[in-house]
């Protein structure tokens, strides 16, 4: 005997339910456009995996440097970088801070702007760099560019 889903009883019907919120009249219609989503994020995620693989030859890796070499913030006319932050061998966000500002009398809420801010930033360009999200900050995939919801 086959299985027959079990309804809910406030609406009575599964379809319905699954398409209420979307701007799909139909459930071929969400499967289509399902599909074409996860093609495009696996076309997105592909180029990514095959970009860090390119990446890990020698003469490719100028592209990396100014990630490994990292964000810097500096105060007044010392040489010296309060914050440095960067992109580790590993391939993880390293971030440095200098001794005297660990220290330092009411820094901690300096230190916590200047870490997150340079760290978003230089996170926000690798992602860019990389094509995981595109340069304006959208993540919207090209299958879905320019399509009409419905109302």
């Amino acid at each position: 005997m086959p299985r027959r889903r079990k309804q809910d009883s406030a609406t009575g019907n599964v379809t319905k339910e699954r398409l209420a919120g979307t701007p799909f009249a139909s459930m071929a219609e969400l499967n289509a456009a399902s599909k074409e989503l996860r093609t495009e994020t696996w076309r997105q995620l592909e180029k990514a995996r095959i970009k860090r693989e390119l990446l890990a030859k020698d003469e490719y890796k100028f592209f990396l440097d100014p990630f490994r070499k990292g964000m810097i913030c500096r105060y007044g006319e010392k040489n010296d970088s309060l914050v440095r932050v960067y992109l580790s061998q590993d391939g993880g966000i390293q971030v440095d801070i200098n001794e005297e500002m660990k220290s330092a009398e009411n820094s901690e809420a300096l230190l916590s702007a200047l870490i997150k801010s340079t760290s978003d930033s230089l996170f926000s360009n690798y992602l860019k760099s990389m094509d995981i999200i595109s340069p304006d900050g959208a993540e919207e995939p090209e299958a879905t560019k320019g399509r009409k919801q419905k109302s």
